[in-house]
């Protein structure tokens, strides 16, 4: 016959075999282009994708110009806007796929003009004056890194901050800061891209000033308020799990 024990009489695990412990789950984008295991929320508004994208080959930082984050996606209902923004709690909310662009570059300016090199590319267009049109024109004909992105090959990433007249923009939160390094790293890990490949929008269209700077200083493992899930070789977040 079978052998049985009352429940009373039976041998438990170890508690040390049931505790939860923390573990790393590595960040990718699916095949959809949408950011897993990142903690990222999605609300996908169709009026942005408008096409294929090249890439992405770059990433573009924007700043709103609103003060709250359900405003801007309300006008992201307009067909104009990014991949991605940034709450001041530090939310990333993910907007379109990353296969598909959107329109957030708008017209960039000549990167052989702004930078002086080759000194004859730059001389012309520095001939033409004030032509944003016309120098859009002439830039479109050739592939990054010979111009500045296009909507065609970038990424955008919105942070939430009001333009305050002469006092300027609207400094991002640590938190803020956070969340859009960890959205460089997760996209320069499934993508290959540098640190030359980030971009502030003023730099390489006609916004208004500093409207990019501030929002990342570089290597997002050394950024300050980095989660402790990405300070090492794999983006992602610390996960819980029962052993």
């Amino acid at each position: 016959m079978p052998s049985f024990k009352h429940v009373g009489q039976s041998t438990t695990s170890p508690a040390s075999n049931s505790q939860r412990m923390v573990i790393r789950v590595p960040a990718y984008v699916d095949d959809k282009g949408y950011v897993q295991n990142a903690g990222f929320t999605f609300k996908p508004i169709p009026a942005l994708e408008k096409g294929a994208i090249d890439g992405p080959k770059a990433i573009v930082l924007h700043r709103t110009d609103s003060y709250s984050v359900d405003s801007a996606l309300r006008s992201f209902q307009s067909g104009i806007g990014t991949h991605f923004i940034v709450d001041k709690d530090g939310t990333v909310t993910q907007t379109a796929s990353l296969l598909r662009r959107t329109a957030h570059v708008g017209k960039i300016k000549s990167r052989a003009a702004e930078s002086g090199s080759p000194a004859g590319e730059a001389a012309l267009i520095n001939g033409w004056g004030w032509a944003p049109t016309k120098i859009y024109n002439h830039e479109k004909s050739k592939t990054y890194p010979d111009r500045y992105p296009m909507n065609q090959d970038s990424v955008g990433i919105e942070t939430v901050a009001k333009h305050r007249g002469e006092s300027g923009w609207e400094a991002p939160t640590p938190e803020q800061l956070a969340s859009i390094a960890t959205i460089i790293r997760v996209l320069k890990d499934a993508y290959g891209l540098g640190e030359n490949d980030v971009y502030e929008h003023d730099k390489v269209s006609y916004k208004t000033g500093g409207e990019g700077a501030g929002l990342y200083s570089g290597d997002p493992i050394a950024s300050p308020g980095m989660p402790p899930a990405l300070d090492s070789s794999l983006p992602g977040l610390e996960g819980v799990a029962n052993r």
